[in-house]
């Protein structure tokens, strides 16, 4: 998970680097929304992975010991639970990641142009 985050946030600043070369809001805005989707691919696929090692685990640990079958039960559970939270919390930070790229490209975008209109002059 830490990588996912890592790569989410690389891939903002990227954006936000990307942003300052004169593109349009637009292309920026579509380059981080494609950069949300991969880590949310990457965040279901960690999610899947970890589920399936988990019940791998718990079916292991159910032969070894049939005594503690519900305890590990109740355990792969809420590893399951806690992966899951882990995926939301990145599909979340990438979210917020996104806006801010598109807010940073934007105020880029109106910046340059501000600059560019020529000053009023006083007559």
């Amino acid at each position: 998970m830490i990588k996912t985050g890592t790569f989410a946030m690389i891939t903002a600043a990227a954006l936000a680097l990307t942003a300052c070369n004169s593109k349009t809001t637009e292309e920026v805005k579509a380059k981080a929304d494609d950069a949300k989707q991969a880590v949310e691919a990457k965040a279901k696929e960690a999610k899947d992975t970890a589920a399936k090692k988990i019940d791998e685990a718990a079916k292991s640990a159910k032969e070894a010991a049939p005594a503690a079958a519900a305890a590990v039960e109740n355990l792969a559970g809420k590893a399951k639970d806690a992966t899951a939270d882990a995926a939301d919390a990145t599909k979340d930070a990438a979210e917020k990641a996104v806006d801010k790229v598109g807010d940073t490209a934007t105020t880029a975008i109106e910046s340059a142009k501000a600059a560019v209109e020529p000053a009023a002059s006083p007559k």
